[in-house]
């Protein structure tokens, strides 16, 4: 078994749709963390030819080491758990001297160091009646409601001035202590690495902003003023991204972190349109 650098998107890329990799695994990203000055590694392990386990790594000096830290990763591919633990022997032998951490999608059987997460997920995969049969009652009835409204959904193009009002209000909920998430600054990385990559939608005072990359997708953030909340704008905003990203073929929707503590009413959201919560590994040292 051997791990490789992966050095070129086009590679990265087929490896990643392969295993339907989520944001933090995807080459934009890794620009994006380059970006805003972090050094990125990507490796993938193998078996002979066959890719077992995948990891983009960003590291960050600290104390004359280095950092090294996997988010939503390493992904396996299809293999048995003797084969993920000599993958990740030799995934951990690859890395930098220095601190080693991993928030992975699955277990890796070290010890714990923060609470196991919980996504919510969008299967993009079925039908367009499927999708719409598969929400929740009360969130169908929003949808229906904003639709009699005959309310229109624009795509606009996701340049810096046209996020600048989303990214505030992001920032303003993240100083005031709602929630943890990347900082907006990111997401003006990711604008300026992968601008085609970005889906901004609004209608009336609501707007959404998700990322496409690959088979997968990412919602970003949303933000709404009264009369989009009044006319149930983000239902109607998110079943047009559902059914424009499925005919791109993006799979999977990934509708980002449930916090019932700090966020119910978002979290509520998300799993009454149709998605699946799953939990994922808490973070570990490898």
């Amino acid at each position: 078994m051997d791990v490789r650098e992966i050095e070129t998107q086009k590679a990265w890329e087929a490896l990643a749709d392969q295993i339907m990799a989520p944001l933090p695994q995807r080459w934009l990203y890794g620009d994006a963390a380059e970006r805003v000055g972090r050094e990125v590694k990507r490796f993938c392990v193998f078996d002979g030819d066959t890719p077992v386990a995948l990891a983009q790594v960003v590291l960050r000096p600290m104390f004359g080491l280095h950092t090294s830290l996997i988010t939503r990763g390493p992904l396996f591919f299809d293999i048995d758990t003797a084969t993920r633990t000599t993958a990740l022997r030799g995934l951990r032998r690859a890395l930098p001297k220095g601190v080693k951490l991993a928030s992975p999608e699955e277990r890796l059987k070290r010890l714990s160091l923060s609470a196991p997460p919980e996504i919510a997920e969008l299967d993009l995969t079925p039908s367009i009646s499927g999708l719409r049969a598969q929400m929740n009652g009360k969130w169908r009835n929003g949808l229906k409601k904003a639709e009699a409204t005959r309310l229109k959904v624009a795509r606009l193009e996701a340049t810096p001035v046209a996020l600048m009002p989303l990214l505030q209000a992001e920032k303003d909920r993240q100083t005031a202590g709602k929630y943890r998430a990347l900082p907006p600054e990111f997401t003006l990385a990711l604008q300026e690495v992968a601008p085609r990559s970005l889906r901004l939608f609004t209608a009336l005072d609501a707007q959404m902003l998700f990322v496409v990359h690959g088979n997968t997708a990412t919602y970003q953030i949303g933000h709404s003023g009264p009369e989009g909340r009044a006319s149930n704008a983000h239902n109607l905003i998110l079943w047009e991204a559902m059914q424009r990203f499925k005919a791109e073929g993006v799979m999977r929707l990934d509708l980002g972190t449930l916090d019932t503590a700090k966020a119910p009413d978002l979290a509520r959201f998300k799993l009454r349109s149709g998605a699946t919560a799953r939990r994922l590994a808490p973070a570990a040292l490898i």
